[in-house]
């Protein structure tokens, strides 16, 4: 193994400076966070539950790219798989920031108040499922198997590193094709219980694979631009090759496609059933304010990546990729925003310091963590047999 592969550590590539620094915002973001809980308690749990939904999408994408990469294999997972492997760890962090959803409940889900539930024909129909004792109880079913598959494969991968078995291998990559449907199926349920029941009288049967995509979308746009903020380092500048980032922009491309495709099919199917128990969900979604939002969604999660994505220098180049990979990033918080908060504001378009102290807080405790689960192991998978030969393609590709 080269020396220069062995070495591509995250001391090496200087991520372990920005540790610090992100966990300093991320206390003050909560201290400033739990101030507003003071003063609003609505509003703090409103401004909590996107926030929470923005990093978490990140760390479940990151569990189900990972999986996908085990079993599919390619040169396009060879600079990725570490960094994923360790924000999927970090879902043990995701349980508690998922408290204070517990405890606002009935702030967010209108059918936590059982009174005016049992009222409602419609939603009356639906306690059976919409009820605090199976939300609770499924939401540590949920939490239970992506914890217990994002260290079972790294458990897999630390015995791999030892023995080189190919059965140990084969045991992998079985692991993470039935966590890939396991985590197909929690987070479509996931993302009823926890986003789609903040409106219980609406109902979606794309709701789930919209959400599953934008989890995918949104774990490889932040590991994208990860990888360009190494790009210049002594330890990676080496490795990373056009052809590296050009396989991320494509898959990047492909799930910008795959998402414009849920959303829309959702929205065509109940524009022309038109029936009045579906439509005023996006009656209010595309009215006043939130129209506006909804049109900077469509343009800039979809029409601008997409335009830009097919471009090839785009793709190739760190600091061109990195734009798109934030935009996307962005307009992921944006999307998340635009689905939950009309739930509770109506047509009002509404808007809090607490949603950017909520979203500070948790992402900079979360990148702490991230970071942590980097140290101490190299970037590069180095004890896998193919990468030297990955990174060698890599070089010809580009010096052909």
């Amino acid at each position: 193994m080269s020396a220069g592969v062995a070495e591509t550590n995250a001391s090496a590539t200087g991520i372990s400076q920005w540790r610090m620094p992100s966990l300093v915002i991320g206390i003050i973001g909560l201290a400033l966070s739990a101030l507003g809980y003071f003063i609003n308690q609505e509003t703090f749990f409103r401004s909590w539950l996107p926030s929470f939904l923005f990093w978490f999408s990140i760390v479940a994408g990151s569990l189900a790219v990972l999986m996908l990469q085990y079993v599919t294999g390619g040169e396009w997972g060879l600079m990725i798989r570490r960094p994923l492997g360790a924000a999927a760890r970090t879902m043990l962090w995701m349980v508690l920031f998922f408290i204070p959803i517990i405890l606002g409940m009935k702030y967010l889900y209108p059918w936590s108040n059982t009174q005016w539930a049992m009222a409602d024909e419609n939603v009356s129909q639906k306690l059976g499922w919409l009820n605090w004792k199976r939300f609770l109880a499924f939401a540590a079913l949920y939490f239970a198997l992506w914890n217990l598959w994002a260290w079972r494969i790294r458990a897999l991968s630390l015995s791999f590193y030892q023995d080189r078995s190919p059965y140990t291998e084969l045991k992998r990559r079985k692991w993470a094709a039935s966590g890939l449907l396991m985590i197909v199926l929690t987070l479509t349920f996931a993302s009823i219980d926890w986003m789609m029941s903040t409106e219980p009288k609406w109902s979606s049967t794309m709701y789930g694979i919209t959400f599953v995509v934008g989890c995918a979308l949104s774990a490889l746009a932040f590991v994208t631009f990860f990888l360009t903020r190494l790009v210049n380092t002594e330890a990676m500048g080496s490795l990373l090759k056009p052809t590296h980032l050009r396989d991320l922009g494509n898959l990047m491309l492909a799930f910008v496609m795959f998402y414009a495709y849920t959303t829309f099919s959702e929205f065509l199917l109940i524009w022309y059933a038109n029936l009045h128990e579906e439509i005023p969900h996006f009656l209010v979604r595309t009215s006043g304010l939130w129209g506006a939002v909804a049109f900077s969604v469509a343009m800039f999660h979809f029409f601008l990546p997409f335009g830009l994505l097919l471009i090839r220098p785009i793709k190739d180049r760190p600091k061109t990729i990195a734009i798109v990979a934030v935009i996307i990033i962005v307009m992921r918080y944006v999307a998340l925003y635009w689905l939950v908060a009309p739930s509770w504001y109506g047509e009002h378009f509404t808007w809090s310091w607490m949603n950017l102290t909520t979203l500070l807080g948790i992402g900079g405790v979360w990148i702490w963590a991230f970071i942590g689960q980097l140290r101490g192991q190299t970037i590069i998978p180095i004890h896998e047999t193919w990468v030297e030969e990955a990174i060698r393609e890599g070089a010809l590709k580009v010096n052909g």
